[in-house]
């Protein structure tokens, strides 16, 4: 869990400035990551999180998100040009926090919620897709990556 905080100080940033994830090199300065404020300096840990969608014969589901027994998720790939249409994650916890922004400017609190995600890849010489009726094979992103953690918006 190194880097943590900046981590996700980062992310709320990242959030409420509408910047666009695929190009998510940005580096915030410490003045800017210091004007994240969390209140009462308080993270709250949550066991399940509930998501909705409609499907593709547009009816309402929901999936249910489990640290402990349905961790892994897939997501639409942030990048504008992707080499694969997924990004995979192992959902380590999911958090909610109010926060507030210290900037100029009204003062306005935010509730935010994240997941904490330890990111996984396709693995490179595994063929999958329609021609092959193979699903892809996900491993777990080296440990020596910065980014083998990170964080993601369930909305």
């Amino acid at each position: 869990m190194q880097a943590f905080i900046p981590k996700l100080k980062d992310h709320i940033l990242y959030c409420l400035r509408n910047l666009d994830v695929s190009c998510c090199d940005h580096t915030f300065t410490d003045a800017e990551r210091n004007s994240v404020i969390i209140l009462n300096n308080r993270l709250y840990s949550v066991h399940t999180m509930q998501v909705h969608y409609t499907t593709y014969n547009l009816q309402q589901e929901y999936d249910m998100i489990n640290p402990w027994t349905h961790a892994d998720i897939m997501v639409l790939s942030g990048e504008t040009r992707p080499q694969h249409p997924y990004w995979y994650a192992c959902v380590l916890g999911i958090y909610h926090m109010d926060i507030l922004l210290n900037t100029e400017g009204p003062k306005k609190t935010h509730q935010i919620e994240v997941l904490y995600v330890r990111w996984m890849a396709p693995l490179i010489d595994h063929q999958s897709g329609t021609s092959c009726a193979q699903l892809p094979k996900v491993v777990f992103v080296e440990d020596s990556d910065h980014d083998v953690f990170g964080f993601l918006d369930p909305g």
